[in-house]
């Protein structure tokens, strides 16, 4: 149902767009309520600013609309007066900075995208203030043109254009929202057929690299740096690396995530990076549950901390402290794959087994079974492979 506009609430409604009357749009957010007068030609949709509810009420805003629908029916153009809106409807703190907006539209974005990692907001937040805000961060909103957003990005395109390629990304999305809004008529952060024309592709100038993944073969002698796993980052290496998962879903693993009578690992949808709503389900192989029964139950998490969960970022330094190589911890997810691909492994099962979709979405939409039972021999099958020079398999002793 939609909300009705009236002079009693027009100045208490909740964030949101609405409709007042014909062509008359009333949008709130964040600190801001605007009136917008909404309109369309030769199929293209312009937005003028009517002005902020500070200066105008209701009433005001209804006749105005009224007023620029008379000029509309009488052929009169209303792009010619937006140069007289940009200097004389709004006084300057009737709209908003560029940094303030943008402050606000982050805090949406997080919202509406549902940021379940804290450091993504974080680490944005960081990169404006060091790139982008000390360039354009004090322009009103209403004024940003292609060649501000070129001045945040051409001084680190080449140079750090990973950051380059997130900050942009960002950009279109808030400048999105400066569009709905009214304050802009185009979104100059878009790339295709805008700022392509002004930058170089992204592989034409970065490098990928890979995470550093160790072969299996330097894996089977290394593995003996972890054993016997008596203490919780020999642990927890061992652990990831047979199950071939990322540190961060092994890290905050719970006792209760585990079924001992049929050996299965489910980790939380909270956890999974593809942001799927249900368990992701590891079968666990002989090995990996001689990790967990050699460790004591002292807290809720099963690699506790004195008691707290365990950070995963330290872990990669330890463990090319330990093996004295340049390896990764998240490499091991492409030593497995490269065992599976070298094994013949269903290639569907094997990218199950380290939590990747298969196939385009008609596929996935067809293949729902997560393949437990098929995915248990491999799991097994690479225990075995990891601890191929062990004694028997086993993570005793180190030969």
């Amino acid at each position: 149902m939609k909300t009705k506009v009236t002079l009693k609430n027009y100045l208490t409604l909740p964030e949101g767009f609405y409709t007042v009357a014909p062509n008359l749009v009333y949008i709130v957010r964040g600190n801001t309520r605007r009136f917008v007068f909404r309109y369309m030609i030769g199929g293209k949709r312009y937005d003028k600013a009517i002005g902020p509810a500070s200066r105008i009420d209701l009433t005001q805003a209804k006749n105005m609309a009224k007023e620029l629908l008379g000029k509309l029916a009488s052929g009169e153009s209303l792009l010619a007066t937006r140069k007289e809106r940009l200097e004389q409807d709004y006084k300057e703190n009737d709209t908003p900075t560029f940094k303030k907006f943008s402050e606000q539209t982050l805090e949406k974005i997080k919202e509406v995208k549902c940021w379940r990692n804290e450091k993504t907001y974080s680490n944005m937040v960081k990169y404006f203030d060091t790139y982008v805000y000390p360039v354009v961060g004090n322009k009103r909103i209403d004024e940003i043109k292609r060649e501000d957003i070129l001045a945040v990005l051409q001084p680190i395109w080449t140079t750090k254009n990973e950051t380059a390629q997130k900050i942009r990304t960002r950009l279109e999305n808030i400048l999105s929202y400066a569009v709905n809004d009214g304050y802009l008529e185009f979104n100059c952060a878009l790339w295709k057929g805008n700022l392509d024309q002004y930058l170089p592709p992204s592989s034409k100038v970065r490098t990928v690299k890979h995470y550093t993944a160790m072969p299996l073969k330097e894996l089977q002698e290394k593995v003996s740096c972890f054993l016997p796993t008596n203490n919780r980052t020999r642990q927890i290496i061992v652990f990831t690396i047979l199950t071939a998962c990322r540190v961060g879903e092994t890290t905050g693993a719970k006792w209760s995530e585990f079924d001992f009578e049929n050996n299965i690992w489910s980790i939380p949808p909270e956890r999974r990076k593809d942001g799927k709503p249900y368990p992701h389900r590891v079968p666990l192989s002989r090995q990996a549950l001689e990790v967990l029964n050699s460790i004591e139950r002292t807290s809720e998490y099963v690699f506790a901390i004195n008691g707290e969960k365990g950070s995963k970022y330290s872990l990669t330094t330890m463990f090319k402290r330990m093996t004295g190589t340049n390896a990764t911890m998240h490499g091991f997810r492409s030593t497995f794959r490269d065992w599976a691909a070298e094994n013949e492994i269903n290639d569907s099962a094997a990218e199950k087994c380290v939590m990747h979709s298969v196939g385009n979405a008609v596929v996935q939409a067809y293949q729902r079974s997560d393949l437990l039972e098929l995915r248990r021999p491999i799991m097994q099958a690479w225990a075995d492979a990891v601890f191929a020079l062990q004694p028997g398999g086993k993570l005793g002793e180190p030969v």
